[in-house]
């Protein structure tokens, strides 16, 4: 009975996750966020592959790049869902680092076995695991290494789902954090901890393979549905910010809160330290729901941060282009448009900009001077 259990919802999850990889590739296409879904939910399929008992004797030799699949597959969720929470992701030195540092620490506890043991382990990460225990130190520490690159990177998911709830514009992915939020602490509990709890060829494994392929053929069906019936645009569509500075074709009610908000806007409500989309909605005299959408749908953004970035970036390029202000630090131009520190001005003003503020400076008073 469990092992009928166990096929059912691993071969079942293995189908989902490749459907659901096959649709984000369709839906996504050669965007990075629709890339790393795709290649998430392929390395799910391996890791349910590999972790079949048996499967090894099986596979033979052609369990190796199943394995290597598999193991990419915690750095690629972790990923996809940076990707998915920020409009503005790119890949950075440090997810090289991490990612490349938790593939290389699970390869290592394959080669240690296999040094130690004398053969191919053609069996799955959580197997070579169990194995270390009665092998050697060497491999139990990368094994112990591995588990906190996983739980670290579970939590970097938590947090930047969470961190950024209040900020986004979009109301389909707001709802989806929360959900997100919930699905993956609990998974991640499970997933993540439960293999050092229980160990062996017992009735607790054999229960705890068959809860993981469950709780991963859940998560599937429900991504798999999105993919399928739902709009996923916010997800899969055109991330870039398209700035709309002219309202003409809002209409009705919209139209007169959206020069409610321009007029807040030219009085320079959005220099505020510490503004924030309630404390905009209380001035705007419009519910925070409708301020939200009003500036997704009709200005184009998808960040609140961005919002106001765009206009205190465009505020600070005329200030520092002042020739009677050319001595006022920028600390204290940061300061005077909302900034708490240096560092998030310095940032948000190159990235539209391509420039330091400093450098900016220099370059618009020597077109002032000549």
């Amino acid at each position: 009975m469990l092992e009928l259990l166990d096929n059912f919802f691993r071969f079942g999850g293995m189908t989902t996750a490749m459907f659901t990889g096959a649709l984000a590739l369709q839906k996504g296409g050669c965007t990075t966020i629709g890339r790393l879904a795709a290649f998430g939910c392929f390395s799910v399929a391996a890791y349910l592959l590999v972790s079949l008992p048996g499967v090894g004797t099986i596979l033979g030799v052609w369990m190796i790049p199943a394995l290597l699949i598999c193991f990419a597959c915690p750095p690629a969720i972790w990923l996809f869902s940076l990707s998915m929470f920020d409009d503005n992701f790119t890949f950075k030195r440090i997810h090289f680092v991490v990612g490349g540092g938790f593939f290389v620490l699970t390869l290592a506890q394959y080669f240690i076995y296999y040094a130690t043991v004398g053969e191919v382990p053609y069996i799955s990460p959580m197997k070579v695991h169990e194995a270390a225990l009665g092998v050697g130190a060497a491999t139990y520490g990368t094994g112990f290494a591995a588990l906190v690159f996983k739980m670290g990177m579970s939590g970097h998911m938590l947090w930047s789902a969470w961190q950024g709830r209040n900020d986004d514009l979009v109301s389909e992915r707001r709802v989806f954090r929360q959900d997100f939020v919930i699905a993956v602490a609990l998974i991640s509990v499970w997933l993540v901890l439960s293999p050092q709890w229980i160990s062996g060829d017992t009735i607790g494994s054999s229960v705890l393979l068959i809860s993981q392929s469950a709780a991963i053929f859940g998560v599937n069906i429900y991504m798999l549905w999105a993919f399928a019936s739902m709009d996923m645009k916010w997800m899969f569509g055109d991330i870039e910010t398209a700035v709309v500075t002219e309202n003409t074709y809002a209409e009705g009610e919209d139209r007169h809160d959206l020069e409610n908000l321009n007029g807040l806007v030219k009085s320079g409500k959005l220099l505020e330290t510490g503004l924030t989309v309630t404390r905009l909605a209380t001035f705007s005299h419009m519910p925070e729901h409708r301020l939200r959408r009003i500036v997704n749908q009709h200005l184009g953004f998808r960040n609140f941060a961005d919002y106001l970035n765009f206009h205190r970036v465009d505020a600070a390029k005329t200030r520092l282009a002042v020739i009677e202000d050319r001595h006022v630090p920028v600390l204290t131009v940061a300061m005077d448009l909302g900034y708490g520190s240096l560092g998030p001005f310095n940032k948000a003003f190159k990235e539209r900009t391509g420039q330091t503020p400093t450098e900016f400076r220099r370059d618009a008073l020597a077109l002032g001077y000549s």
